[in-house]
């Protein structure tokens, strides 16, 4: 069964012409290459919703770090594609992929910058939560 990680992973993909998953979008782990490249990690969300009188999770809450990185020195472009994502995942409403369907997204905050990595590359970051139907 897919996660959540690997739904909102496909939604941009197939919502964002210059983004694939495997090429320039990844899950979990930012490769060497490509320089201009948007990562997609779990951070720890909240709590489950349990239902009264079962012990079943309901409503799974996880959060999700979407990371933006481009080429050396340059910020704007990193920070334009992280805007563009950011419009892009907000207020996901009932978007289903691979079996998961996220019921909603919204971002907790505006982006910051994870500053550069040893190639000078620039990241910049924002978090999304996601309300998960299991």
């Amino acid at each position: 069964m897919a996660t959540a990680l690997e739904a909102l992973g496909s939604y941009i993909d197939t919502n964002n012409a210059t983004l694939t998953i495997g090429t320039n979008l990844f899950l979990g782990k930012m490769p060497d290459t490509p320089d201009l490249c948007v990562t997609i990690y779990e951070n720890q969300g909240f709590p489950p919703t349990m239902t009264f009188g079962t012990t079943a999770i309901e409503i799974d809450r996880p959060s999700m770090q979407i990371s933006v990185r481009a080429g050396r020195d340059d910020y704007p472009t990193a920070r334009d594609l992280a805007q563009t994502l950011r419009t892009l995942v907000s207020g996901m409403v009932n978007v289903s992929a691979g079996g998961v369907t996220i019921m909603r997204t919204e971002p907790t905050g505006s982006f910051y910058s994870l500053s550069t990595d040893n190639l000078e590359r620039p990241r910049v970051v924002f978090n999304v939560d996601c309300l998960v139907d299991v």
